[in-house]
């Protein structure tokens, strides 16, 4: 059964302004600085040049993963969400930030072994500058940094509300329920 795409590309949009929200990333960032006095070296356009690309690349990973929870096999389908970013950068002028996005990308599929979270987590600490283990000596194995762990909590809660948005997307359409009832009989 053919899946139409129109739909999905309406969800993909709804997803990427959610992305994009600049009064999230200003609650993130002030929190974030709260935490992490080296930020104080970053102001709040610096922070979103470098965070904005790692949740575009974190909306691809879960993108891939909503659309394999709900058996959604279509190629095209699993890859729309990096297309339609990638339509973002289409002008010369955002070829910094294409750059940003594609290296965070390729931090998320980097180490098969570790979540793709913790290497956009951790390229995005190395962007701006900071460590994401804290130690207080040289023999010492460290400890998780305060403001890598509230990022942690960021990401998950960007991810309850990326899934649950697909989700409703998903079972709000009559078609994508009955496609998915019959995958499961």
């Amino acid at each position: 059964m053919e899946i139409e795409k129109q739909p999905f590309q309406k969800c993909v949009k709804v997803l990427i302004d959610l992305v994009l929200d600049p009064e999230g990333h200003d609650r993130v960032y002030r929190e974030f600085y709260a935490l992490e006095p080296k930020l104080k070296r970053t102001d709040f356009r610096g922070f979103c040049r470098e965070f904005v690309p790692a949740k575009l690349a974190l909306g691809c990973v879960y993108w891939v993963g909503c659309c394999a929870h709900h058996r959604i096999e279509d190629k095209d389908l699993r890859n729309l969400f990096f297309k339609e970013v990638m339509d973002l950068f289409q002008s010369p002028k955002s070829l910094e930030d294409a750059t940003r996005f594609s290296e965070s990308l390729y931090a998320s599929n980097a180490d098969k072994e570790q979540s793709p979270v913790l290497g956009v987590l951790v390229h995005l600490f190395h962007r701006l500058g900071l460590e994401a283990i804290v130690k207080s000596g040289e023999n010492d194995a460290g400890a998780l940094n305060a403001g890598f762990h509230f990022m942690m909590h960021v990401t998950e809660a960007f991810k309850v509300v990326f899934e649950a948005q697909f989700d409703v997307f998903f079972y709000a359409n009559e078609e994508l329920r009955i496609a998915d009832m019959r995958k499961k009989a």
